[in-house]
């Protein structure tokens, strides 16, 4: 799990600032957003370093005549530098390589922490996987399928319904699917993921009683029980 400790709140437009009426405590939860947006990231990093097969150079990996047996992974900064690819504003999380009882599959992969959005983002962003195999699956000889994955959820009905119904439930895949496809376990991972939360607990409520108008709260509240 990212740690807020580690994060940067970044200038707001002061949201937070005003449901509160106090900038401090404003602040603080504009960085427990931010490090919820960074979870993601950190996630891919996890998943990236667990994987025992990763493409170094994607050309390379794509030049060669019959593609190795096993499951290979190209993360997003490997896709982005392929001359192989047009890859313009709409490259994938991952693409996993696969060879299947001799076929040569090719998984488009967009990997989400969580699995609700809203309309415009989920049609956004199911375009661009569609985009990316429409521009790319004549150039090598693979077959491709498109995935969102909802790496903490185990229905694919509910990632169906978080991605507002923009994919399929043969497009959706869990993350205990994704993990089995690259061979690491879903478990350590998500164990892995765990340990930063009691940080996270600490951080934020020491943070929080630095506040002079929440530490006098909660004393007061404190006193009246």
């Amino acid at each position: 799990m990212a740690k807020m400790s580690a994060r940067v709140a970044k200038e707001s437009s002061g949201g937070y600032e005003r449901v509160f009426g106090n900038k401090e405590l404003g602040n603080l939860i504009t960085k427990v957003h931010v490090t919820s947006i960074a979870n993601g990231a950190e996630l891919e990093k996890i998943l990236s370093t667990c994987v025992e097969n990763k493409i170094d150079d994607l050309d390379h990996f794509l030049s060669t005549d019959t593609m190795p047996d096993g499951v290979f992974l190209a993360t997003q900064s490997k896709i982005k530098l392929s001359q192989t690819f047009d890859t313009v504003r709409n490259e994938p999380d991952f693409l996993v390589f696969a060879q299947t009882n001799g076929g040569q599959n090719c998984y488009v992969i967009e990997l989400k922490d969580g699995h609700v959005f809203d309309t415009k983002k989920a049609e956004a962003e199911y375009r661009n996987l569609k985009d990316f195999v429409a521009k790319n699956a004549g150039k090598i000889p693979f077959t491709f399928s498109v995935f969102v994955v909802g790496f903490n959820q185990n229905s694919k009905d509910a990632i169906v319904s978080g991605f507002k119904n923009k994919i399929s439930k043969d497009e959706a895949m869990t993350g205990r699917e994704f993990c089995k496809l690259l061979s690491i376990d879903y478990s350590e991972i998500i164990n892995v993921r765990k340990a930063d939360q009691n940080e996270n607990i600490d951080y934020f409520i020491n943070e929080l009683m630095k506040i002079p108008t929440v530490r006098q709260k909660v004393l007061q509240a404190q006193r009246n029980k």
